[in-house]
């Protein structure tokens, strides 16, 4: 399970047939001051992992397993004592979306945003943001 995990986040192995690789993404969202992802309706597919950083590479990466978000509508949330929000801080997060059934393809997404207002802004990613140093940190 562990290699299956570290194949899936560093290199973009492949699940059955389909290529894991990441895609840009726009689903983060604040809802009471969690970080929230929004997820497929249809239950073919689950939060498996997601990765917080610094956007200023400041900080040590975390990394929490889908399993500990909390459920919020359609969104899988981090809880404030979790991940508390701060203020006009940019982050680079990445994520994994895993399908239950094999026809279906798994993605890696990645996103680089900045909270300020207690909203989400999307900033530009540059291509080191699709490569998370999960190994080093």
């Amino acid at each position: 399970m562990i290699s299956t995990l570290i194949c899936l986040l560093v290199t973009g192995c492949t699940l059955g047939e389909e290529q894991v690789g990441f895609e840009r993404d726009d689903r983060v969202s604040l809802v009471n001051y969690m970080l929230c992802i929004s997820t497929p309706p249809e239950k073919t597919y689950y939060l498996s992992v997601i990765s917080i950083k610094n956007k200023d590479d400041s900080g040590l990466r975390e990394t929490y397993a889908g399993s500990e978000l909390l459920a919020v509508h359609n969104k899988r949330c981090l809880s404030p004592s979790q991940w508390p929000v701060t203020e006009n801080r940019a982050y680079t997060i990445h994520y994994t979306l895993l399908s239950t059934l094999t026809n279906r393809p798994s993605f890696r997404k990645v996103a680089s945003i900045k909270i300020s207002n207690g909203k989400v802004s999307y900033l530009p990613l540059k291509k080191l943001d699709y490569f998370p140093g999960f190994i080093s940190e």
